[in-house]
């Protein structure tokens, strides 16, 4: 499975430090440490649902996730609630002109006026909805990253389109950009995803990489490393594509504690709250 990378990290504290390219010994057993435990072993009928999870907050630590549409938070002492759904169960408000024009430039890792990339982006009707066109661009994402998984670089979405490889990051940055290039306001999540065997350790969340999009309503989950959205996975921050917006999820992740997880049945309609 295309699980995440940390290579970010790799980028902002070692690259950045003047320091050579980590060795993959070294960024495989940073992606260890950074593994959070499930209380349990999570279904698929479970992850096809909505899943509350319970988060403990460490003593002195300030633990902060961000509430989407898809996902909602609550503070309850030395506890975070956090309810992930496919559907709206958040409350999060509308983007102001701004923030989806921001979500709408390119930047250097999302180079979505790039030639190649606005070639490779030309998939489907402009007439079809959103949906329609972001679950194309995801098809041909999934299709193009076909190369070997690595964890050791974050490379631009050209990089990735050009080398057809690398891990997470690159299938997120990639589909952003193709994404913006259509003229879809897209947004680079940085979280956790659920997976029930990596790297030796059974049924963790795993640091990971998506996109949201602007749909006209809501901002709209797409997993091209993946395949599909699901209900594990956790939103740990919103940026734009670029190293320094998502890092601060590395920080998160290391505060981290799961302790509970349970599925939510959706309510009959007619039926007592």
């Amino acid at each position: 499975m295309l699980l995440a990378a940390v290579s970010l990290v790799a980028t902002g504290t070692v690259c950045a430090a003047g320091d050579s390219t980590p060795s993959e010994e070294q960024v495989t057993a940073l992606v260890r440490s950074r593994l959070v435990g499930s209380p349990y072993r999570i279904s698929e009928h479970a992850l096809a649902g909505s899943i509350r999870y319970e988060i403990a907050v460490p003593v002195a630590a300030v633990l902060s996730l961000p509430e989407t549409g898809e996902q909602h938070v609550e503070q309850l002492g030395d506890r975070l609630l956090v309810t992930i759904c496919k559907d709206a169960c958040g409350h999060e408000a509308a983007p102001a002109p701004a923030e989806l024009q921001r979500y709408l430039q390119p930047n250097p890792w999302v180079q979505s006026t790039d030639r190649i990339i606005a070639r490779f982006a030309h998939v489907g009707s402009w007439r079809s909805t959103v949906d329609q066109r972001m679950r194309l661009l995801v098809a041909a994402v999934s299709a193009r990253m076909s190369g070997p998984i690595e964890f050791r670089h974050y490379w631009t979405a050209r990089e990735a389109y050009d080398k057809q490889g690398g891990d997470c990051t690159e299938f997120a940055v990639l589909l952003a950009a193709a994404a913006r290039a259509q003229g879809i306001p897209t947004r680079v999540v940085a979280g956790l995803a659920y997976s029930s065997q990596f790297m030796g350790g059974q049924h963790v969340f795993v640091p990971h990489m998506w996109v949201q999009s602007w749909d006209g309503k809501r901002w709209v989950s797409y997993d091209a490393a993946l395949g599909d959205f699901d209900a594990g996975h956790i939103t740990l921050v919103l940026g734009d594509g670029t190293p320094s917006s998502v890092s601060a999820s590395i920080d998160t992740i290391r505060n981290m504690r799961i302790v509970g997880a349970v599925g939510l049945v959706p309510r009959v309609a007619g039926s007592a709250p």
